[in-house]
C-alpha cells in the first residue's frame, strides 16, 4: 500500500476509503516532491532560456538577460537541487533495485544532459546580463533540446509505472 495509517478508524480498521487519515511513506513523498521539483526547475529553465534568446530583439538586453538571471537563480537553481536531493534520497532507500533496471540508466542520462543544459543556459543567461548579446545566440535551440531530454526522462519515468 502507498499510504501508511496515521490514524485507525473504527475497529483498528484500515479501510483506505478513509483517505485523510492516510500519509505517503516517505518513498511516496520522495517522488512526490522530486515531480514537483522537476516541474518548476524544467518550467523556470525553459523560461530563462526564452528570455536569453529573445533578450536581442529587446531595448535593453542586459535588463532581459538580468530578469533571465534572476529567474534561474531564485527558481531553477532550487528547484534543480530539491529534485537532486529527493531523487537521490529515493534511489538511496533501494539501490540494487534501480541498478538493474535499464530504463532507470536512460533516464539518467537523460536527467544529466539536462543538468549540463542548465549550466549552460545559465551561463549564458549571466553573459547577456553582463551585455553580450552573443552568448543568446543558439539559447533557442538549447531550450528545444532541454525540452526534449526532459519529456523523455518523464515518458521513461511514467511507462515504467504502467503495467
Amino acid at each position: 500500500m502507498a499510504f501508511t495509517r496515521l490514524h485507525r478508524g473504527f475497529r483498528g480498521s484500515l479501510d483506505p476509503v478513509h483517505w485523510p487519515f492516510y500519509w505517503p511513506s516517505v518513498p511516496t513523498a520522495l517522488v512526490a516532491l522530486h515531480v514537483l521539483a522537476n516541474v518548476v526547475w524544467i518550467g523556470a529553465l525553459l523560461a530563462v532560456a526564452v528570455l536569453t534568446a529573445r533578450a536581442p530583439f529587446m531595448a535593453d538586453p542586459s535588463e532581459v538577460g538580468a530578469l533571465a538571471r534572476r529567474v534561474h537563480l531564485r527558481l531553477a537553481v532550487p528547484a534543480f537541487l530539491a529534485s537532486l536531493g529527493a531523487g537521490v534520497a529515493r534511489i538511496a532507500f533501494a539501490p540494487r533495485v534501480y541498478a538493474h533496471l535499464p530504463w532507470m540508466h536512460v533516464k539518467l542520462t537523460l536527467a544529466l544532459a539536462v543538468i549540463v543544459l542548465h549550466h549552460v543556459i545559465g551561463a549564458r543567461a549571466r553573459r547577456v546580463a553582463k551585455g553580450n548579446t552573443d552568448a543568446a545566440r543558439a539559447v533557442g535551440v538549447l531550450g528545444w533540446v532541454t525540452f526534449l531530454c526532459a519529456a523523455g526522462a518523464v515518458l521513461l519515468g511514467v511507462a515504467k509505472s504502467l503495467p
